[in-house]
This record gives C-alpha cells, structure tokens and sequence, in this order.
C-alpha cells in the first residue's frame, strides 16, 4: 500500500492534482482512496488531500505516516514521509522551484502544481505515457497542464 499526501493552501489547486492522480491511478487497476481536510470558506488556508493506493482493496485509508509528501506551501502539513516533494525553501529533501517554473513555461505560477504532479508521476513510476490525463484535467488551460505535467515528469534535479 503507497500513500501520498499533497499539502497546500486554498487556490492552488491541490484538489485538482490530487484528484488527477486517483483518476489516473484507477485507469491503471489500483484500489484508490482520497480524503480531503480544508476550510472551504476561507481561500488561502491549509488544504491537505490524502491518497491511499493499493492493487488490493484499502481498509484503512487515513494516514499518519507519508510514503511520499508533496509540500506546495508553508502553511501545508509537515507530516512524516519518507520522501518529500517540496516548493523551494520548504523542506530539505528534494526542493523543486515548482511557481517559479511555471511563471517561467506558461506565465503563471499556478502551473507548478501540474509541474509537481508530473514530478510525482515520475518518482512513483507510473508511466503517464499510458494514461490518459486529459481525461481528469480541467478543460479549462488543458494543453498547457498536460505541458505542465510533462515538464514535471521531464525534470532533472541534477542540471546546473
């Protein structure tokens, strides 16, 4: 059983991904679970999406304890995990500049959430080469999110 945990503020579309990922996820034959803990009332406060994946079916799906956390703001959980995913300067595991690529390919830094998603992608090994995203993304700014996920997917930590 993997479990990942996306944590954020309201307005950076941690719903969305998170929700991408279980669609995408179920497309390829796993057991899926995703619980949200929000204020829906008040945008710009903590947002945490938990998924719980298995082939088998999932008994439990509350976490206290992260296979992977993806960190998009300061305000998101700091839960245990065993790796973390994180914008720049909010953790010391692997840091990835995710607002700032987007304002870089796309002009606007809500992009890096699909930068982070498709990161994600990567470092759990789905392959998204088999899936199709476009199905469960917003039909709204769909080419771009797909680039988005790919630049993410794409990204080499190790460059200069």
């Amino acid at each position: 059983m993997k479990r990942i945990v996306f944590t954020g503020v309201g307005g950076q579309s941690v719903r969305i991904i998170s929700h991408v990922l279980a669609m995408a996820l179920k497309e390829l034959g796993y057991e899926v679970a995703l619980l949200f803990d929000y204020d829906s009332s008040i945008r710009n406060q903590r947002i945490s999406g938990y998924l719980t994946y298995d082939r088998n079916p999932i008994e439990n799906p509350m976490i206290d304890e992260a296979d992977v956390l993806v960190r998009l703001h300061a305000k998101g959980d700091q839960l245990i995990a065993q790796k973390t995913i994180c914008e720049t300067g909010l953790c010391t595991d692997e840091e990835v500049p995710f607002g700032k690529m987007g304002i870089e390919k796309f002009g606007q830094m809500i992009f890096g959430n699909m930068i982070a998603l498709g990161r994600l992608l990567r470092l759990i090994d789905i392959d998204i080469s088999h899936i199709e995203l476009e199905k469960f993304l917003p039909k709204s700014y769909l080419k771009e999110n797909l680039k988005a996920i790919q630049v993410g997917y794409d990204v080499n930590l190790f460059e200069d």
